[in-house]
Order: structure tokens, then sequence, then C-alpha cells
């Protein structure tokens, strides 16, 4: 009988082991080899509320394309104006999506990516009298929300045109070990709505899933599992270790019934 000891707590361990990866590890259901079908990466869209630059260069004309352009800014510092000719002025996208841009009027330019904002100016110059007009747009604070159970909860910077949900929780630190990883919700504004999507990083289905290409604004709220939530009050923290001594005392009772009746 003394034997079946070291037994039955290796077999103890061995379970506890197996639920423990079950609840940590990322992409379980991925094996070496596998072909997976995945979100393509797709480039942010412009929308209401985004700050943007917009640049009109033109090598034959640069003066004609220079009142395409706003204004540097001049900054007044006591008695003294100064130019900061490294800042850029820029435009921000109103409720319609559209910006005023000098000489051009009212354009709307929400709903599309950047590269395509740019070709959208620059065939109205060029339908114009800048011909040979060249435009470049840049988007500013764009940004994701992570909160919840990640290292350094707070707001990522999106500096490209796309951003993935797993690089948004990497630059946050990863997920802590007290992370449900079977329930991360993504809120996204859309339409006047926002909806709720619920995704589990343990799976492969994230690949395919429509929050897996994050948007600007997207909220991502990563809930705390028991033991985290538990941490929250004293008294469930004391009933949890009253409640785990009383398991593991009753296990070592039976053991001792078996071993020695």
């Amino acid at each position: 009988m003394k034997r079946l000891i070291p037994i039955l707590v290796c077999v103890a361990c061995l379970f506890t082991s197996c639920k423990t990866r079950e609840k940590v590890l990322y992409f379980q259901d991925i094996a070496n080899g596998d072909q997976i079908t995945t979100q393509s990466l797709e480039p942010l869209k412009l929308c209401a509320g985004d700050k943007v630059s917009i640049i009109v260069s033109s090598s034959a004309t640069p003066e004609i394309a220079q009142q395409f352009n706003l204004p540097i800014v001049t900054v007044q510092a006591g008695s003294a104006a100064r130019t900061y000719s490294n800042q850029i002025a820029l435009y921000t996208l109103d409720e319609q999506g559209c910006v005023d841009i000098p000489t051009l009027g009212r354009v709307k330019i929400g709903g599309l990516t950047r590269s395509d904002a740019a070709v959208k100016i620059q065939d109205m110059l060029r339908q114009g009298q800048l011909r040979d007009g060249i435009v470049t747009v840049s988007a500013y604070d764009q940004f994701i929300t992570v909160l919840g159970e990640v290292k350094n909860p707070g707001r990522v910077s999106v500096n490209r045109d796309n951003i993935t949900l797993l690089e948004a929780i990497g630059q946050c630190g990863d997920l802590t070990i007290q992370a449900r990883r079977d329930r991360i919700l993504v809120l996204r504004q859309e339409n006047g709505l926002t909806k709720t999507y619920y995704v589990d990083i343990r799976s492969k289905d994230l690949l395919n899933s429509p929050v897996y290409n994050l948007h600007q604004n997207d909220v991502v709220v990563v809930e705390p599992n028991k033991v985290r939530q538990g941490q929250s009050t004293n008294n469930d923290n004391s009933v949890r270790s009253i409640s785990t001594w009383l398991s593991v005392s009753s296990v070592l009772i039976s053991l001792g019934i078996l071993i020695f009746r």
C-alpha cells in the first residue's frame, strides 16, 4: 500500500499540470506544419476625429503646390516669434470625415485608407492646375486601448497602417498569468453602435476572427481569472484558503483509510 502514495502524488501533479497548461498556453490546437486560414492584414481606414497631415509637392511648379499646404505653425514666445520648420500642420477629420484643404475646399476622405486618400486628392489636383502634383497623407494620434490583465494597460499607439490583436497585447507586455485567455473582449464602434466580440487566444480560430485586425479606437478588455477575482476581497481569499485546506485534508484522510485499514 505504501507504494501507492508516490504514484497517487505523481498522478495528482500530472493532472494539475495539464489543467494549468490548458488555461495558459496560446494556440493549443495548432500542430507543426498546419496551414491556417488567416485574416489578411488590412490597412486602417480614416475616420472622424483622426488627425492627418496632407502635403502637396511639385518639382515643376513648387510655388503652385505650396498654396495647397497649410501654413507652418508660428509660435509666439515672449516678444519673439519662432517658426518651427519641422513642425507639421495637421487636419482633423470632422463628423462627416471631411477636411478643408486650401484652394480645393472640403474633401471627404473618411472611410478611405491613407494611400487611397492621397490618390483621391492627387487626382483632384491633376484635373486642375497642378498636373505633376504629388500628395502624401500621414496619420497621427491613432491608438488602441488595452485594459485589464496585461502587464502595462493603457493606450497603444498605431504607428503604421495596421495592427493585430496579438501585436497590441505584445506592446502591453503580454497577458499576466492571472488573465483569462479564453474570453478576451474587443469593443468596436461601427455606424453609431458599439459591437462586442469575444475571442479565445488559445485557439487558432483567433487568426480568422473579425477583430484579429484591430481598428483605431478599439478597446481590448482582458478579464481576470477566478484566482485574481478572489484577490479583490479578503473574505473570498479566506474562504478559498479554508476550502483548499479542507480538500487537502479530505484527500489525506481518504488515503490514510485506504492504506492502513
